[in-house]
């Protein structure tokens, strides 16, 4: 039992195109028809207290997005994980909890993040020729592209946050790309504008099929952990 839970949810292709103020709107309706007991914000236009690890762009899959909710009394993970689930459209499904003792915000934790790029060449090439394309491409020092902000766009060298990228060939014609990038409220880098990136280097056309999720970690004592890992640590 607990006043506060971390928890942990997946979104699938049903649901990829909804933009953040949308899952946030969902939520909201689905934890108010749940009837849990979610605490709010005071003032003149009160808030439900939960809050997202790291905001996902339209059009992508995840299977460990992270939000951390607020609750006006005491209330066990798994009664919230199913009374919740019993609401939640089709497409998004809370997969567990658990309790949150320490104050600390879950969007200020998250540094890095994992995905699947599913991605097809325009013309036939092997996995040992698109592999050397990519070990090629972190061979960089500098890898500027033009990166939006608050205040509009301006050059950035992404290279430091890409901290790994590997290829690997599925069953089907295209081909995955495994990368672990700098995520969350500082140096996030998302991976649209990787693959962009890695065409503008390469001069390669990369047609990207769809992109998921894996994972989403923190950095504790120089190593990456995940946000349950850290939920209560000092």
């Amino acid at each position: 039992m607990a006043r506060a839970l971390r928890f942990r949810f997946f979104r699938d292709e049903r649901l990829k195109y909804l933009a953040h103020l949308d899952v946030l709107r969902l939520f909201e309706r689905a934890l108010k028809r749940s009837g849990l007991p979610v605490a709010y914000t005071q003032g003149f236009n009160p808030r439900q207290k939960i809050v997202f690890g790291l905001p996902m762009a339209v059009g992508l899959t995840s299977s460990a997005e992270y939000a951390d909710i607020e609750f006006a009394g005491d209330l066990a993970p798994e009664a919230f994980i199913s009374r919740l689930n019993q609401v939640l459209p089709d497409g998004i499904k809370v997969l567990d909890a658990m309790p949150l003792l320490k104050k600390g915000s879950i969007m200020s934790q998250i540094t890095s993040a994992k995905y699947e790029i599913e991605f097809a060449v325009p013309r036939h090439m092997d996995y040992d020729e698109i592999n050397g394309i990519v070990i090629d491409f972190l061979g960089n020092e500098d890898i500027t592209v033009m990166k939006k902000g608050k205040k509009g766009s301006k050059p950035v060298n992404i290279r430091p946050l890409i901290y790994s990228l590997s290829v690997r060939k599925p069953d089907n014609d295209g081909y995955i790309l495994d990368a672990f990038l700098s995520a969350g409220a500082k140096n996030n880098l998302r991976p649209d504008l990787l693959m962009k990136a890695l065409n503008l280097i390469t001069g390669l056309d990369l047609a990207v099929g769809s992109i998921h999720r894996k994972a989403m970690y923190t950095s504790a004592f120089n190593e990456w952990k995940d946000p349950f890992e850290v939920a209560n640590d000092d």
